[in-house]
């Protein structure tokens, strides 16, 4: 018997060893392209994950500390404000 991890042949049902291309008992061949295409789609899955997380990051808005402003600076962002509306009355 092999040793290692073991697949089972389509055909005949017996166990194959993982990497090998024909069965051993009947000698047909094992389909591999399955094998490789659900380890891509899980690798791509894991990149564009990673890609999301990293492009999040980029977008992540810069902190801006008040105190570091200068004081003609921080005049002028209090005048360029718009002014607040005038509350109106309740209605009761």
């Amino acid at each position: 018997m092999t040793s290692g991890a073991v697949d089972r042949c389509h055909r005949c049902l017996q166990p194959a060893p993982i990497r090998a291309r024909r069965c051993p008992h009947c000698g047909d061949r094992l389909t591999t392209s399955f094998r490789r295409l659900s380890l891509y789609v899980a690798a791509g899955m894991i990149f564009g994950v990673l890609a999301l997380v990293a492009y999040s990051l980029y977008l992540k808005p810069a902190v801006v500390n008040l105190d570091n402003i200068p004081e003609a600076e921080r005049e002028q962002q209090q005048q360029s404000r718009p002014p607040k509306p005038v509350k109106k009355p309740p209605l009761n």
